[in-house]
């Protein structure tokens, strides 16, 4: 008869310790760009977002909304894409 484990966990070793990431301090710069993008998205001038949103713990989201979900040529958003990934890459 084969036993099931009833848990995936495996325990540490001596000596090693679970880290939690250091609080990060609020971005102003990502603030002000937030509130820049949602006045022009009020104003009619913003009508699609393709995004990477960083989260303090460590997670992300991915979000494609509005006129970039809609786009007739995907090839242009997925251009813009690249266009980010290009950026995201030279920033080391």
């Amino acid at each position: 008869m084969t036993t099931v484990p009833t848990s995936n966990l495996v325990p540490l070793p001596r000596g090693v310790a679970l880290l939690k990431p250091l609080p990060r301090p609020v971005s102003g710069e990502t603030i002000d760009t937030l509130q820049y993008l949602l006045a022009e998205a009020i104003a009619g001038r913003v009508t699609g977002l393709a995004m990477v949103v960083l989260h303090s713990d460590g997670r992300f989201d991915l979000r494609i909304r509005g006129d970039a979900t809609t786009e007739p040529n995907q090839m242009g958003v997925v251009g813009m894409l690249a266009g980010l990934q290009k950026m995201a890459l030279e920033l080391y």
